[in-house]
């Protein structure tokens, strides 16, 4: 199980990449969450995206979210080291996803 630092750590990064000039125009506009559940130690995490920029991730967990994600602290850190591809843990079952489809394609961009 990973430390609440080293989860927090990879979530500041993934804001750090939506928020970049590569990719901040491309989200221009969205209003989302996404929230996180780490299943192995049962903690969620989210971050909210205001006119398509993050808020600093924050725990807790939120009712009303469009982009839900679902797997151990384990994976996650692979998959945002990039010792995992994203679509393997899905196919494995390791990952789960619910949003729309039309969401989904958009994330592919942090990749």
């Amino acid at each position: 199980m990973a430390a609440r630092e080293d989860i927090e750590i990879e979530l500041k990064k993934v804001c750090a990449k939506l928020a970049s000039d590569e990719l901040s125009k491309h989200f221009r506009g969205w209003n989302k969450t996404m929230q996180y559940h780490f299943t192995d130690n049962d903690t969620y995490w989210y971050i909210r995206l205001v006119n398509g920029k993050p808020e600093e991730p924050k725990e807790g967990r939120l009712e009303q979210t469009e982009i839900n994600y679902s797997m151990t602290t384990a994976d996650f850190l692979s998959l945002m080291r990039g010792e995992v591809s994203g679509m393997k843990l899905y196919a494995s079952g390791r990952l789960k996803a619910k949003a729309s489809i039309a969401d989904l394609m958009k994330l592919q961009k942090l990749n």
